[in-house]
């Protein structure tokens, strides 16, 4: 499977999930270092973001590829509903997570 770019796994949903997982750490990583830098040295600022900012579009994936499992036939048919489900559950839990992050004041 891993040597063949036309499995629908390698050619297409796992690059995918790199490149959202790539874009997504490249916005949320520089609040997290500066949020670091300004507590080290003191100074007030806004807090660290959360790793659930992070993982709820990954999560949120999961949903679409279960999707595509289930119409390509790219696995069983437990795989896919188990992706969907975990999917939704996962965007629930992790956006649960974020509700609960306190307002900062400007």
């Amino acid at each position: 499977m891993l040597h063949n770019s036309h499995n629908l796994w390698t050619g297409w949903i796992i690059q995918i999930a790199a490149i959202i997982a790539a874009l997504q750490f490249t916005q949320w990583y520089p609040d997290v270092a500066r949020a670091r830098s300004l507590r080290e040295r003191g100074l007030s600022g806004p807090p660290e973001p959360l790793l659930s900012s992070l993982l709820i579009p990954l999560a949120g994936y999961l949903t679409p590829v279960g999707i595509v499992v289930l119409v390509s036939g790219a696995g069983p048919v437990w795989l896919g509903v188990a992706l969907i489900v975990l999917g939704i559950v996962l965007v629930k839990s992790l956006s649960g997570d974020k509700e609960a992050e306190p307002e900062v004041s400007r």
